[in-house]
């Protein structure tokens, strides 16, 4: 009987019935009889009315020791088990919590359906059998891993009149895009179950493909909210647990997992796309043939000859995206207000068609067999010189060398502006700025200028013979407050060109100077370098956003490159100018491969991704003295929505008047997403728009189940019950324990009442 009680060991409590027997005799004791004559009249008439008193006194008494046995009782925390319950009431009631898996692994096919059909029939036929049940009072909470805290079902009551509404919800389930999170969905289950239920029974239901990356845990990971650790607590919890298999024994698949492009997307230059295919199957498949399609022009197609089981192999696509026209100096408004690209739609797909009957098993989901790409296409990585001594001899212009690498092919659009015409032109419109032997800018140029890097610019300082050292280091390093990074000190080395100095390129080698040293490594030390600024590093950046990947094989290993993070954007101060006048580089067949690698390094710091999971968000900066505050956003499915530009930071924002940001929260669809900035004053429905590629998450392509071994042993507890969807209907489930602390309490509460209004009665007439 003890097994009856929570708490049996709260049953001591019920000693203390003693006390108020303790009390009676200890007030009997207290009392000291002394006999005298006048008392004989009184004993005679108390005779008449003693055993009536002693009756009462003892029922008071029964009374007070029954209120604190019942007290001791309700500590206990007494049950009826569900065989007992069952009898004393006419039907126990449920509460069944199904929680589905969603993912895109429920389309494999489980024999000639998909599996979450073949999931929806079963949960059918469980509803319909439990709504026509007049044995048991059900109802109905509905989970999908995709979304656990936002229940498609709530605690429905489930009868003949509402199984037709909620048989068609079922029906209406589909398949999400996003990725299964096991362990939020577990801690979900587990938190509603253990929740108040009120007499309520609960009854969990997991359907599951049983796939080993759901379930996976390792050591770095919290063993405490490990999915199958989560499921064994909400068994102990529930009234009963079941772990539906869903899946079929086939996990081939490929899938096209990346698509990337080597460089910055330029219009007229040959851009090369690398795309990633993985093989999570346990077979080699061979001649796969691969499409990509750019917008609507027509599919070209690669061939990859074989993947092995668990690699990825990566395969090379070649485009070359057609420019637009633009104007330069003195555009209008109209034409300012555009964006520097345009996007397209780039696709890859697994051509299925061309596979056999054995490459076809290796590919169980087909939504994965294809990845899109939003390309943004520059006509040209606008790029401003500023020349700081200009020559009517080309030759000796400032910029004379650095203009030569803007050729056919090279992606970069170059313009050459004076140190006047920089002061009034509009920044926004360039990705780089090259100042070359500039010394000085107005202090409103230099605020400006300080802007344009912190929201993603990318400034380069070569400084020359014209540039003063005083006035360079005000405008530009401002007592280490400025853009630079140094401070220039004096000119040194051999103006005549007897005597020279090297570079020295930094171990850690910077992307810009990649390609040049992984193709001939000591091409850069064989530059002479006759003449050099000498220079102060800011120490105090030093390590931290600055870096210095050139040096000088002077004494001192002078810097001649360093690089620096400023907000968004990137700064580059190198201690030589661009022309032939301080040293052989510009003349030098490393100086054009180094410039338009370090503008093509420059742009992709300060480039949008494009590229976002389903869930994730769409963020991107809108200029409001050009666009509307109000943005649009039409999905995959052509269904739009809108949002409000909010300032990216009050203070930065009151500062700089324009900068805001629009934000789309949890976008689910995959597919092209295609932002909408319509420019102010536009008419009608002109609008510039940005797209975003929604892909699948990679780790939804590997179907590898778990295998019986590896969850042998207590991986899950004698609790969860682990059933075929075919068996899911011949399942019983008894109830739990029915607490009985309710009627107790209004019991004492009933005896306490009654005690003390026959203490007053009885008293009143004494």
């Amino acid at each position: 009987m003890l097994t009856w009680f929570l708490n049996p060991w709260m049953l001591l409590g019920g000693l203390a019935i003693a006390s108020p027997i303790l009390i009676h005799l200890l007030n009997k004791r207290r009392f000291k009889i002394v006999e005298w004559a006048a008392m004989d009249f009184l004993f005679e008439a108390d005779k008449k009315n003693r055993r009536r008193v002693r009756m009462e006194n003892f029922i008071l008494l029964a009374l007070r020791c029954l209120a604190l046995l019942l007290l001791a009782l309700l500590l206990a925390r007494p049950f009826l088990p569900s065989g007992v319950s069952q009898l004393l009431q006419k039907s126990q009631r449920f509460e069944r919590v199904l929680l589905i898996d969603d993912s895109l692994s429920q389309r494999v096919l489980n024999g000639a359906l998909p599996a979450m059909q073949v999931t929806r029939k079963a949960v059918r036929d469980l509803v319909t059998d439990l709504a026509n049940s007049d044995d048991t009072e059900e109802y109905l909470t509905v989970m999908m891993t995709s979304h656990p805290d936002q229940p498609v079902l709530s605690n429905e009551p489930l009868n003949s009149s509402t199984v037709g509404t909620i048989v068609q919800t079922i029906d209406d389930l589909e398949c999400s895009d996003q990725v299964a999170d096991y362990r939020a969905s577990m801690a979900q289950l587990r938190q509603y179950v253990s929740g108040s239920s009120e007499g309520l029974n609960r009854v969990a239901y997991v359907f599951s493909d049983l796939r080993s990356r759901d379930w996976a845990t390792n050591e770095s990971s919290d063993m405490e909210s490990a999915p199958n650790r989560l499921l064994n607590e909400t068994a102990e919890l529930a009234a009963g647990c079941f772990l539906m298999d869903t899946g079929s024994p086939l996990d081939g698949n490929l899938a096209v997992t990346a698509i990337r492009p080597d460089g910055n997307l330029v219009a007229g230059k040959v851009m090369r796309f690398s795309v990633d295919i993985a093989n999570s199957g346990t077979r080699i498949v061979q001649n796969i043939r691969l499409l990509m399609q750019v917008d609507e022009n027509q599919p070209v197609y690669e061939i990859l000859p074989s993947i092995a089981p668990g690699e990825t192999e990566t395969v090379a696509f070649r485009h070359v995206f057609a420019g637009r026209e633009q104007e330069r100096f003195g555009v209008d408004q109209e034409k300012e207000a555009s964006l520097p690209f345009v996007s397209h739609r780039v696709r890859v797909e697994i051509d299925r068609p061309s596979l056999d009957e054995q490459s076809l098993a290796a590919d169980q989901m087909i939504e994965d067999s294809a990845a899109i790409f939003a390309a943004r296409v520059m006509d040209g990585i606008p790029v401003l010189m500023v020349d700081g001594d200009p020559s009517a001899s080309a030759e000796r212009s400032e910029t004379h060398y650095l203009r030569s690498v803007g050729v056919a092919g090279t992606g970069l659009d170059i313009e050459v502006a004076t140190v006047s015409e920089f002061e009034t032109a509009s920044l926004s419109r360039y990705s780089v700025i090259f100042l070359c032997n500039v010394d000085e800018a107005s202090l409103e140029r230099t605020g400006s200028l300080e802007t344009w890097v912190r929201e993603g610019g990318a400034l380069v300082l070569m400084p020359g013979n014209r540039v003063r050292a005083e006035r360079f280091n005000q405008s530009f390093y401002n007592d280490g407050n400025g853009l630079s990074p140094l401070k220039l000190r004096s000119m040194a080395g051999d103006p005549t060109m007897n005597r020279w100095v090297n570079f020295e390129v930094d171990p850690q080698v910077h992307p810009a100077l990649r390609v040049i040293v992984d193709s001939d490594a000591s091409s850069l030390g064989r530059v002479d370098v006759f003449s050099w600024w000498t220079s102060e590093l800011n120490e105090d950046l030093a390590n931290k956003t600055v870096s210095v990947p050139l040096r000088l094989t002077d004494k001192d290993h002078s810097p001649a490159m360093v690089d620096r993070s400023w907000g968004s954007g990137e700064v580059i101060v190198f201690t030589i100018p661009g022309d032939g006048d301080w040293s052989m580089w510009p003349s030098s067949p490393t100086f054009a491969p180094v410039v338009i690698d370090l503008v093509d390094y420059l742009v992709g710091q300060s480039a949008n991704d494009a590229a976002i999971r389903p869930g994730e968000s769409i963020r991107y900066p809108v200029d409001v003295s050009v666009y509307d505050e109000r943005v649009g956003l039409r999905d995959p499915d052509n269904e739009r929505i809108e949002a409000i530009a909010r300032p990216i930071d009050d203070t930065e924002a009151s500062r700089q008047g324009v900068m805001y940001q629009v934000s789309f929260d949890g976008v689910r669809k995959r597919g092209f997403h295609s932002l909408e900035l319509r420019p102010k004053g536009s008419s009608g429905g002109t609008v510039e728009p940005v797209l975003f590629a929604t892909n699948l998450d990679a780790r939804e392509s590997d179907l590898t189940r778990m295998s019986p071994a590896s969850i042998e042993g207590d991986f899950f507890s004698d609790k969860v019950n682990r059933v075929s969807l075919t068996q899911l209907g011949q399942q019983s489930v008894a109830g739990t324990n029915t607490e009985i602390w309710m009627p107790l309490l209004m019991l004492v509460f009933a005896v306490l009442m009654l005690e003390q209004f026959l203490g007053w009665f009885w008293g009143r007439g004494r």
